[in-house]
């Protein structure tokens, strides 16, 4: 029986599971797609929107300390061109800026310088304390300050600089060079050497003569302290630059503003790596590119280290004298945090959820393939009259479409029984008639040459003699045929080693025997040849070997044959060799009835007869036949 294609059963599960499968998976990858996609333009936007309020936020506390010193500036200036301070008692102008300082968390120092040298301040230092200065002739021109206690009295003198002319300031210039307050550039205190900027606001009497300058001062250092306290500093950063690009403040700290050789920092050549691309993106400009830039906000993107950010600049000008750039830069992946855990946890239900379809969807085509499964072994196992398998038997009780199969192929396997059993009965028929045939022609082949032989043994002429045996050896040969299909029970293949060999014996015990000559068969065994073509080569085989002994062998010299078979390439080769007088040597070659029979029977198969010289002497007879 011819034998199932294998693994059928786990084939058609994969037939049909792995469409199902694809379709499942490619449906939550294009889910998985769309839902990234979404999460990730809504995560943007938001992003964008807190980078927006940062910005303004950042904006927002700049502009608010800005107004809140510009407006007590000008407040205070307004207040000297009706009193000088050299006409108030110096105690009221102290009390004043330290009633401002603990109003207004944003300045770092209020103070006022006359036209004749002199000067005031209140200051809030680093840590938060405050001290008030007094400049001029009565401190011999030093900066002398005094600390105030908590309980707001002014105590005795903690530190002194010597020469200071407050008309030698930058703030004093500013102011003194218009009617109206305005901002200085970035300078250096000269009681500490921070870094802070002035509004500077005139004060002129009703002839407008100069009569000092006031100035509320904010402090770049506390300006960044104040920025690196926004809840979004450790997620970004925000800075502030001036018109040239130029570090203002920076959440990265105080730290961030100044070189190590005491020059201001290009921000867009700073050695801060984050802070530096987010000036580049923001297109500020700088030493290389001092080109001004639009005060339109502007949205920018850049990436530093695998990490994204979304940034905006906006630029604000106030007319006096201030052109401030604010810059925000926040991480993407700072907000995308929890996003990114509830990404995981989808993916993780997902994967389950595709497991599970799986796993569901095995199961049904297991339902569906392990009965297909035992019918293929049932029609791989089946055999005419033999038993069917438990779980085929088991399947027949089903009351599905598979049940019904099952029954159809039981009930066809009891009619191919029935056919099979009479198609064996019938063959048994033929093989018992065939062989019966084949019997009754050896038989009576056999009784023919006893007739031919009982003839000769009343022949006196030793020509017709030789031409009975001749005869008989023919007969025996063809004989030989029905024989060994008799005892074989084959009728379609013939062994030619064992009736080749059957031919020789025949010879040697007759003809060669007389002069001692030896003939020898070189079969291969079970070299099986049709039955058409083994009867007409067994003849050829007879008339060959009897030529050889008739005439390679003259005056009885003693000699051997040696007959060959094997199978070539597109057929079967015969071979006969003598090592008789040679070819050439034979008394009436060709001209006799053994020679028209090998080749009419060589003809008969289809093959190509050649004669010619052995290797050593001899004869060699080669015929060629065909499939």
């Amino acid at each position: 029986m011819a034998k199932g294609f294998p693994g059928t059963g786990g084939m058609l599960k994969r037939v049909i599971i792995l469409p199902f499968f694809l379709i499942i998976l490619a449906a939550f990858a294009m889910f998985w797609l769309v839902y990234l996609a979404g999460s990730r333009d809504a995560v943007r936007y938001a992003v964008a929107s807190v980078v927006n309020e940062v910005s303004e936020r950042v904006t927002a506390e700049g502009i608010g300390r800005i107004e809140e010193a510009s407006r007590v500036a000008a407040s205070n200036a307004a207040l000297f061109a009706l009193s000088p301070p050299s006409g108030l008692d110096e105690a009221v102008v102290m009390r004043l800026f330290l009633r401002q300082l603990s109003l207004s968390d944003n300045v770092g120092i209020f103070s006022v310088g006359t036209a004749e040298g002199e000067y005031w301040e209140a200051q809030r230092t680093a840590d938060g304390k405050l001290r008030v200065g007094r400049a001029g002739a009565s401190t011999g021109g030093a900066l002398q300050f005094h600390p105030v206690a908590l309980d707001g009295s002014i105590l005795p003198v903690s530190e002194s600089r010597p020469g200071y002319d407050p008309r030698q300031r930058p703030w004093y210039s500013t102011g003194a060079a218009g009617y109206d307050y305005a901002w200085t550039e970035p300078y250096a205190l000269y009681s500490n050497a921070d870094l802070a900027m002035a509004a500077a606001a005139p004060a002129r009497d009703a002839a407008g003569r100069l009569v000092g300058v006031t100035t509320a001062t904010l402090t770049l250092g506390s300006f960044s302290d104040r920025l690196s306290r926004f809840r979004e500093a450790s997620r970004g950063i925000f800075f502030i630059t001036d018109s040239t690009g130029r570090i203002l403040a920076s959440s990265s700290g105080p730290d961030a503003l100044m070189s190590a050789e005491g020059r201001r920092l290009f921000a867009s050549a700073h050695p801060d790596a984050l802070l530096s691309a987010a000036a580049i993106a923001a297109g500020l400009p700088g030493a290389a590119n001092p080109a001004p830039i639009p005060d339109v906000p502007e949205d920018f993107s850049f990436n530093l280290s695998g990490e994204r950010y979304l940034g905006r600049r906006v630029s604000y000008r106030d007319g006096r004298g201030l052109s401030w750039n604010v810059v925000t830069a926040l991480r993407e992946s700072a907000f995308m945090e929890r996003l990114a855990g509830t990404d995981r946890r989808t993916l993780g239900i997902l994967a389950v959820f595709l497991l599970l379809s799986l796993v569901t969807g095995w199961m049904i085509v297991s339902y569906v393939t392990k009965p297909l499964r035992i019918l293929v072994e049932g029609a791989d196992a089946f055999e005419p009259g033999g038993e069917v398998s438990g779980d085929l038997c088991r399947l027949t009780g089903r009351h599905n479409e598979l049940g019904r199969l099952a029954r159809s192929f039981m009930a066809m396997k009891g009619r191919l029984d029935e056919s099979f059993g009479a198609l064996a009965g019938s063959l048994r028929e033929k093989e018992v008639l065939l062989k019966e045939v084949h019997h009754r022609v050896k038989n009576n082949l056999q009784i023919v040459s006893s007739i031919l032989s009982l003839r000769a043994g009343s022949l006196e002429d030793e020509e017709s003699l030789r031409a009975f045996e001749e005869c008989q050896e023919r007969i025996q040969a063809m004989a030989l045929v029905h024989e060994e299909v008799y005892q074989t029970g084959s009728f379609v293949e013939l062994d030619m080693s064992g009736y080749l060999e059957r031919i020789c014996d025949t010879l040697r015990t007759g003809r060669a025997a007389a002069s001692c000559m030896r003939i020898e068969s070189l079969v291969k065994p079970d070299s099986m040849m049709p039955l058409d073509k083994a009867i007409p080569t067994g003849l050829v085989v007879n008339e060959l070997v009897t030529n050889a002994i008739k005439h390679a062998f003259p005056a009885g010299t003693p000699g051997s044959v040696t007959v060959s078979l094997e199978r070539g390439a597109d057929g079967w080769i015969l071979a006969v060799a003598d090592d008789g007088i040679g070819p050439g040597n034979w008394p009436g070659r060709g001209t006799g009835i053994g020679t028209m029979l090998v080749e009419g029977l060589v003809a008969q198969t289809g093959g190509r007869l050649e004669r010619g010289p052995g290797p050593s002497g001899g004869t060699v007879v080669t015929v060629s036949i065909p499939d």
